[in-house]
């Protein structure tokens, strides 16, 4: 289980540093849902390694009080951070978000607690992806739906902006 420890580290960590990093900047409100997406299906993935070749063995009651905890901490800290946003309204009438010290004791507070059971639980960190995926999806989700809630007009040009940055990517 070392090497798929070691790749979980890694990637859990390379991961963390940007996204914490672009929180901390002021960034237009998006919501692309295929990264999270992604992370998800990666830490999947990885749970799946781990139990086929690292021969992880847990039982269906552990897995089932573990997933649970796990996706109720990653729903918490993600709306916990969500909540620490600063939202407002730039010059171009789109809504803006940017973290704080608070998003970033949250990240820590969430990430130790997460990896702590983790090691706990499963002696790794093999759940480290999968958490992150959703964790990030329920911060997103959280600063969406407030935006919307504070900035209901604005954030329909956040909507379209969004939109044609889609359908300009499609079209290269």
């Amino acid at each position: 289980m070392g090497n798929l420890n070691l790749v979980n580290w890694v990637l859990g960590a390379w991961l963390l540093i940007v996204v914490v990093k672009r929180q901390l900047e002021p960034r237009v409100i998006r919501f692309k849902v295929n990264f999270f997406i992604l992370i998800i299906l990666l830490g999947f993935a990885s749970i799946g390694d781990a139990f086929q070749k690292q021969h992880l063995q847990i039982t269906p009651t552990q897995a089932a009080i573990f997933g649970s905890l796990s996706l109720a901490g990653a729903l918490v800290f993600g709306w916990l951070r969500a909540q620490s946003y600063h939202l407002w309204v730039n010059d171009q009438g789109v809504v803006m978000r940017q973290g704080n010290w608070l998003t970033l004791v949250w990240w820590l507070i969430g990430i130790a607690v997460h990896l702590g059971v983790d090691h706990l639980w499963t002696g790794s960190s093999v759940t480290l992806l999968l958490y992150l995926g959703v964790t990030l999806l329920a911060q997103r989700g959280g600063v969406w739906w407030l935006a919307q809630r504070q900035y209901p007009v604005a954030m329909q040009a956040n909507q379209v902006r969004q939109a044609a940055g889609h359908h300009e990517r499609h079209q290269r």
